[in-house]
Order: C-alpha cells, then structure tokens, then sequence
C-alpha cells in the first residue's frame, strides 16, 4: 500500500488519535472505579483521588484535580517530548518520494519503541497499583498522544518543508 505525502501523515496522526482515545477511555474508566470505591469507604491503601480530596475536602474534587492535572501534564508531554518525535516522522516522510510505502514510513526503532510501549502497558495492567494511579497514567498517555495527533494534523495539511 502506498500513500501520499499527506495521506502518510494523516494516518500517522489517526493512529495517535485513536490510542489516544483508547487509552482516554481506559484511563476514565479506572478513575471511575477508583473514584467510586473511594466514595463508597470501600478503598484500602493509597489513592491519588484521596491525596488530592485533602486540598478541597471533597474527593468528588480530588478527582477533578486528577483529570486536571492529567490532562495539563499530556499536554506538555505531547507539546515537548512528543512534537520531536512527530517532526521526525513528518521529515521522514516527505523525503521520500511521493508516493510512500507504509514500510519506508517509519524507522524500525520505531517499531521497538512501539513495541516496547505496548510491553510495558501490558506489564502495567497486571502491577498491583491503585485504580486511581493506572487511570491518572492511561488518561495522561491519551491526552498526550491526542495533542501529537493534532501535531500530525497540522503537518498535514502545512506546506512542505523538509527540515522543520
């Protein structure tokens, strides 16, 4: 399958966006069940909704500082660690001839750090943490990736530069 400069960046960018919105999904869902077994007096051991309840008294808005601060640190995550890896991607691209193979796409480093992101989320799902903890990690990842999304996007459909 071959694509065109635009289109390798625009399924660049919906891969992110989709793990995003999975991992967005996950993470709300564990924050849910956290959140609720907190209100229920149910929660044994640590809790992040419960750490941050003791700022307002009110777990209902330790888990709204959660989100919050989830979605403040993917944003910075997405803004600086990932825009890198998105301009790479994005020069890689547009230096092959139009139009590309999904294998000419990506480095096969890329594949390795995929691969090992993949492995590392598989560990993290049977690691005993809190429910509140694994949603905070998910929802940060999935914001993140959404905002490199958006970076995928804009490169799409700005004038090619090699070398940004």
């Amino acid at each position: 399958m071959k694509l065109s400069h635009r289109n390798a960046i625009l399924f660049s960018g919906l891969l992110w966006f989709g793990v995003g919105i999975l991992l967005l999904t996950k993470g709300i869902g564990y924050l849910v069940e956290g959140g609720n077994a907190v209100l229920a007096g149910t929660h044994q051991g640590f809790s992040l909704i419960q750490q941050m309840g003791r700022f307002s008294n009110d777990p209902k808005q330790g888990a709204l500082i959660l989100i919050c601060l989830a979605l403040l640190v993917g944003f910075f995550k997405g803004r600086v660690v990932l825009k890198k890896t998105v301009n790479r991607i994005v020069n890689r691209i547009r230096s092959y001839p139009s139009p590309i193979s999904l294998k000419e796409m990506y480095p096969k480093s890329y594949f390795f750090l995929i691969g090992g992101m993949m492995g590392m989320g598989m560990v993290f799902k049977f690691l005993s943490l809190p429910l509140d903890v694994k949603g905070f990690v998910d929802f940060t990842i999935g914001a993140a990736l959404i905002n490199g999304a958006m970076l995928y996007l804009r490169a799409a459909f700005a004038p090619a530069q090699v070398g940004q």
